[in-house]
């Protein structure tokens, strides 16, 4: 497909092609297109959109450890959160995981904290600002352009306001759902266990006259985005875009006993890869494996075992007096598995209902958690703890 000649913002010609981050950089995204901007707009995003947003995660950025970006790597914000000194909770400025100010334990004892056993409990997020919904709402919209979406479709929810050939403001006027799981599988996957490593994901995906964009950061901000309800309905569109947050180390690993065949099968398994007896042979195919690694993956490399790591035998004996929900459990794992592969398309997208039916999820979560917004609360709340705890240390 022919590059954009033109900025979607300001309507010029983009003399000079400008890397756009679909995922902002700030944040680790490593997804870029050159079809979108021009360097002028892609300068006034990065400073009035982007800037405001990514703020919002300065206390995961800090606390990542190999956090991989490819501007200002060195970079350790600054953010708030809140701590306990001798049972007492105190607000306080954080910075790379140690605290560098506490204002009202430093007034109420006089002293210098930094000597203080103080024990970080929480990091705070502004989710309710406008930087926050304008910044998922921008993620979608890149994510659709990357994938050629024609922008006709779009449009109608950019609104640009311009003097002349100068951008003034750019608005995402896209409707915003947060994610609630539907069914007990994906309750399972998103909330057993303890704290796990944060991951990005975005979800393209049409039904209907609908195109929506599922945004998952760091494995907790979960959000579908409509970008339009004028789709054709013949007019099928899916892709996702999956990747991991931590740099990769290429170092050739230390093979040992490299004539063992069991040593051999567990090596394979690792760094998935053929097996066989050659030692200089499958010391060449590891070598290569771990070079090639990349921080991109698959949605089904990051969802499989964690539905297979689910305590079958547990769900039936809790579910035993409720026929309604063991029901739902196995239509849930027969619409996400067939034939032992994942279905990807059907993840995030379609969820199995109690009637038999199955639902759309986006408006499946919009119906539920509009009748019920309480059980949003409890379920952010919980997604919360669990990144406290990776933030914390609590899993390390």
């Amino acid at each position: 497909m022919a590059q954009r000649q033109n900025c979607i913002y300001c309507n010029q010609e983009i003399t000079t092609r400008s890397k756009e981050h679909v995922i902002q950089n700030a944040l680790g995204g490593l997804y870029e297109s050159e079809d979108i901007c021009c360097p002028e707009c892609n300068n006034f995003i990065s400073r009035h959109i982007d800037a405001p947003f990514t703020k919002i995660f300065n206390p995961i950025i800090s606390r990542i450890d190999d956090f991989s970006k490819t501007n200002n790597t060195k970079s350790t914000p600054l953010c708030t959160g809140t701590v306990v000194y001798n049972g007492k909770s105190y607000n306080a400025n954080i910075k790379a995981g140690k605290v560098v100010s506490c204002p009202d334990l430093s007034r109420e004892l006089r002293c210098d904290i930094s000597k203080l056993p103080l024990q970080i409990v929480s990091y705070n997020f502004d989710l309710k600002n406008s930087a926050f919904q304008t910044g998922i709402a921008k993620i979608a919209f890149n994510y659709a352009m990357a994938q050629n979406v024609d922008f006709k479709y779009l449009e109608p929810g950019l609104v640009v306001d311009k003097s002349g050939n100068t951008v003034n403001s750019i608005e995402y006027n896209y409707n915003i759902i947060p994610f609630y799981p539907l069914n007990p599988v994906d309750v399972s996957v998103e909330l057993d266990g303890g704290a796990t490593e944060p991951f990005h994901n975005m979800i393209l995906f049409s039904q209907h006259n609908e195109l929506w964009c599922y945004v998952d950061l760091f494995n907790t901000f979960q959000y579908y985005v409509l970008l339009s309800d004028k789709i054709p309905e013949d007019k099928k569109i899916y892709a996702n875009y999956t990747q991991t947050l931590q740099k990769i180390n290429h170092s050739a690993p230390v093979l040992h006993s490299l004539y063992d065949p069991k040593t051999i099968m567990i090596y394979a398994q690792q760094y998935v890869v053929e097996p066989c007896m050659d030692p200089t042979e499958f010391s060449r195919r590891v070598n290569n494996a771990v070079a090639r690694k990349s921080q991109k993956t698959s949605i089904s490399k990051i969802y499989s075992p964690r539905i297979g790591r689910i305590p079958i035998a547990h769900y039936i004996s809790r579910m035993a007096q409720n026929p309604e929900h063991m029901c739902l459990f196995y239509n849930a794992i027969q619409m996400y598995y067939a034939d032992d592969e994942f279905q990807e398309k059907n993840f995030r997208t379609l969820t199995p209902r109690l009637d038999g039916d199955t639902g759309f999820y986006p408006h499946e979560a919009y119906n539920i958690c509009s009748q019920n917004p309480k059980i949003l609360e409890e379920y952010t709340y919980a997604k919360f703890n669990k990144l406290n705890q990776f933030l914390c240390g609590f899993s390390r």
